[in-house]
């Protein structure tokens, strides 16, 4: 059985910085054994306390990884061979790195990396040999790879794959990222990712809570420049930042979730693009781009852990949800005929416990002298709506229909009895006939404007703001 050869780049995952050398590599599962004391040093140096203290640190998940995914694959890539095996890893790994590649031509590569304690293992596997494109292909996404590792290796992981969405697609076919690692206090979060040429979807879990974003790339009509998308993805990330802030939700998992968000939703290609919706070069109106997120459809979900912070009512929990999509038909049924939807929605649920009249936490410790709160419990939704129909090849009628709700209930205790139950709803609404800004010939003026307006808001006072403006 073939062997990969010796990664002359690596490092061992050790407390001191001399490079590894004659590192015995088993043909599927290969250990990167310490090589302390291989070389006599040629000067004795004298350490400081500092330095002592330093060197007998413990190494951290991201010292470890090490720029180890991004070699492994430069190294496959210039022609390392890859045994044809699949050897099991040990159950027992304290971390765990996956990458999964499947090229045009049916090929699949598995990478995995993993360690215990302070020895490092990875494990590779070729379902059939790789052409020489296809190696290229794989090594064009070490840096990709490595720094979605590095993300996960960080104290308080963080959510890098853009790098793994733009891949080789002459090449390569679908790829899949798997991460398991071991946080500061002992307990495990992982995320998992896959991209195909159809669709791209990322899942989130640990302590905190969990998160999934999925994005349907099959569809390309009404995907905008990378420009609009960038506008709109960041009209999303204020959205997401309110209702963490209204909800008391869970900032961490918010910040992956937002990320994760990001990475999936930048879909488009080009900075310019043609009007893919227009019948022909006589129609003059982007009404596609200028009422349209330019975003792939998606939908996406973070749910934050339940906790019961008041130990005499552990019913009463605190929670956090929220949940956006985005859909969009359109309807060709002939060149002259058309029509095109996009909706989009979102939903907070959230519930958490505040001091009388104040935003922060209250303290409980059992006793009824701790049992002066209030508990809030938080129903908000929103939705946008535009709609576009041609008849005869012209349009003939576009409207936007957008809607704020917002409810809180807030529920006042005294030493552990009720004394107010209050519900605040809130709500707004905006229609829009949005034909005469569409059919303008100063629409090239308009346009950015009008598209501006078309984006999701999550609070009926930004809907009362807009509909003064718009």
């Amino acid at each position: 059985m073939s062997s990969i050869s010796t990664l002359s780049n690596w490092q061992p995952a050790s407390r001191y910085a001399a490079p590894a050398s004659g590192r015995s590599l088993n043909p599927v599962v290969a250990r990167l054994d310490a090589a302390a004391g291989t070389s006599p040093p040629s000067t004795i140096v004298a350490l400081s306390p500092e330095a002592l203290a330093a060197a007998a640190a413990p190494v951290s998940t991201g010292q470890r990884y090490h720029e180890l995914g991004a070699d492994i694959l430069k190294q496959l890539g210039t022609g390392s061979v890859i045994p044809p095996d699949h050897t099991k890893l040990p159950d027992t790994v304290d971390n765990r790195f996956g990458l999964s590649v499947t090229t045009r031509s049916g090929a699949k590569l598995e990478l995995t990396l993993a360690n215990m304690d302070d020895e490092m293992i990875f494990q590779v596997s070729s379902s059939a040999e790789l052409k020489d494109d296809e190696r290229k292909a794989l090594a064009g996404l070490a840096d990709a790879f490595q720094a979605a590792i590095d993300g996960m290796a960080e104290p308080n992981p963080q959510v890098r794959l853009g790098g793994l969405t733009r891949f080789d697609h002459q090449f390569v076919q679908s790829i899949d990222f798997h991460a398991e690692v071991k946080t500061a206090d002992a307990t495990t979060q992982t995320l998992d990712f896959s991209i195909d040429d159809a669709r791209r979807k990322v899942s989130i879990g640990g302590p905190d809570g969990k998160a999934e974003v999925n994005v349907d790339t099959g569809a390309v009509e009404h995907v905008g420049t990378r420009q609009q998308q960038a506008k709109a993805i960041n009209n999303y990330l204020a959205q997401f930042d309110q209702a963490v802030s209204r909800g008391h939700g869970d900032k961490r998992l918010m910040a992956m979730f937002k990320d994760a968000f990001s990475d999936m939703n930048r879909t488009a290609t080009s900075e310019e693009r043609k009007d893919a919706l227009a019948a022909d070069s006589r129609w003059q109106l982007n009404s596609d781009r200028s009422t349209l997120t330019g975003l792939s459809d998606f939908s996406a979900s973070v749910t934050q852990t339940p906790t019961s912070s008041n130990p005499r009512k552990p019913l009463e929990q605190d929670n956090f949800s929220y949940d956006v999509s985005q859909s969009t038909t359109v309807k060709t049924p002939t060149l002259n005929e058309r029509a095109i939807s996009q909706s989009q929605q979102s939903h907070l649920g959230a519930q958490f416990h505040t001091a009388i009249e104040k935003s922060s936490a209250p303290f409980f410790d059992g006793t009824p002298q701790t049992q002066n709160y209030e508990y809030h419990q938080i129903d908000d939704s929103a939705r946008s709506n535009v709609s576009l129909n041609f008849r005869d090849g012209k349009l003939n009628k576009a409207t936007l229909e957008q809607m704020a709700n917002q409810s809180e209930r807030v529920q006042t205790f005294l030493l552990g009895k009720l004394t107010k139950d209050k519900t605040t709803p809130s709500q707004q609404s905006l229609v829009r006939d949005l034909l005469p800004s569409l059919t303008t010939y100063e629409r090239y003026k308009t346009e950015e404007a009008l598209n501006d307006n078309i984006f999701l808001l999550g609070s009926p006072g930004e809907l009362v703001a807009r509909n003064e403006q718009f």
